[in-house]
């Protein structure tokens, strides 16, 4: 072979390579570079399942699954807002070994409303004139506190979108679960009922007797079914407690089959309505 076709396969073999490699191959859908692909930190925005946007298996092959009963979504002093007021918000996973969240807060015009400030392991992004707050840490999180503000003015009911992504840590975007969800957050005064039936629910476990307490009232009939799971969403009890009349109401049980000191999930369905409580057993 000689020097000129040695030169020549060279060049062949440098220009392939550049191919494959090229920069601006990753960061036109990875915007944070190359180190971030597999998004431990700082995930893309616009991928909360909102109205318009994608989710996590833009970039995840896993399974689309539904947040119910699996991530808890909460508002601090809610579930409904005051205009102006500053709120706690915690979105929180079960199971997983490396996990990871985006969330947004939309009104029923698909606007962004009120503002996100970032807690522990996370940040905020702003895309398509939304704001967005998501992990920046995944390793060994399954909780996240942040702060929200709500719009100075009444903006009636609004909507949180979010995504969970539970990744099994193999270092590849296969075989990962995608929890998509949303959850109203009324103006307070807007569900009074609603508001009412979430104050009213309480749930203990008493250890000594190996019981489950409920209580919670109902303005009006509905039916109420009760859904108990552990962190890795296996369902522990499930009572069906049928079409109650509205009014007080004081349940009791034994639950035998969970392991002392740890997390459950307690979710009282009353019609289209879920109630979460996490509790130690």
């Amino acid at each position: 072979m000689n020097k000129k076709l040695l030169f020549t396969l060279s060049l062949a073999g440098i220009a392939g390579m550049s191919f494959f490699y090229n920069p601006d191959r990753i960061t036109k859908y990875h915007n944070d570079g190359i180190e971030t692909v597999n998004f431990s930190s700082n995930p893309p925005a616009a991928k909360t399942g909102a109205p318009g946007e994608g989710n996590c298996t833009d970039c995840h092959s896993g399974s689309v699954l539904s947040a119910d009963g699996v991530v808890d979504f909460s508002v601090g002093g809610g579930p409904g807002y005051i205009p102006g007021n500053t709120y706690t918000l915690i979105v929180s996973s079960i199971g997983g070994a490396k996990n990871g969240f985006e969330l947004t807060v939309l009104d029923a015009a698909n606007n962004q409303a009120g503002t996100l400030t970032a807690g522990a392991n996370s940040n905020v992004t702003s895309s398509g004139g939304r704001e967005y707050i998501r992990h920046s840490s995944s390793l060994g999180e399954n909780t996240w506190v942040f702060e929200w503000t709500a719009p100075a003015e009444d903006a009636g009911e609004l909507t949180a979108y979010y995504t969970v992504n539970k990744a099994n840590n193999d270092g590849a975007t296969s075989s990962d679960e995608i929890y998509v969800g949303s959850t109203p957050i009324p103006l307070f005064g807007a569900s009074i009922s609603e508001n009412e039936l979430d104050a009213s629910y309480n749930a203990y476990y008493n250890q000594a007797a190996q019981e489950l307490n409920l209580s919670y009232s109902l303005p009006e009939e509905a039916k109420v079914v009760l859904n108990v799971q552990d962190l890795s969403g296996r369902l522990v009890t499930f009572r069906d407690f049928g079409d109650q009349p509205a009014g007080d109401y004081n349940e009791t049980f034994q639950v035998n089959n969970v392991t002392a000191n740890s997390i459950y999930i307690v979710s009282l369905f009353v019609d289209n309505t879920v109630l979460n409580r996490t509790i130690m057993f």
